[in-house]
């Protein structure tokens, strides 16, 4: 908008120089001013535009980086998350694993307990049906 006021100003100002009977020399000078004028506006205006265009692309790179690195992030995420229940299921296993191992011990030592127990049985009775035996014909 100020370019365009600008422009306008210098055009009447010259309009204004040409009407108030300036000199040829005068008006040549008004003229060549405002082609300056003009000029400058314009390569102002040209570096402007340049500028705010550069600067929506640096806009638009930071954008797709700042989705390139959540993309990034949410992926390690999701990775992670999948480690994690792996391990758990692999700590799951293993426990079952320990158990399973801990009570067949469990077992085969309760096992050999009751037949050790049967066995020192077994012993008793026959010491006390010898011993019976003895006193029935003694």
């Amino acid at each position: 908008m100020n370019m365009f006021k600008l422009i306008a100003l210098t055009f009447m100002t010259t309009l204004l120089l040409t009407v108030t009977a300036c000199s040829k020399e005068d008006v040549e000078k008004a003229s060549k001013s405002m082609e300056e004028t003009a000029n400058n506006v314009g390569e102002a205006a040209g570096d402007m535009a340049t500028d705010a265009k550069e600067m929506a692309g640096d806009a638009a790179d930071s954008a797709n980086q700042a989705m390139a690195d959540a993309g990034d992030a949410a992926g390690d995420a999701v990775d992670a998350a999948g480690e994690m229940a792996s391990d758990a299921a692999d700590s799951a296993e293993q426990a079952l694993n320990d158990a399973g191992e801990a009570v067949e011990e469990m077992a085969d030592d309760a096992a050999d307990a009751a037949g050790d127990m049967a066995d020192d049985a077994k012993d008793a009775a026959k010491e006390a049906d010898g011993a019976m035996n003895k006193a029935m014909e003694g």
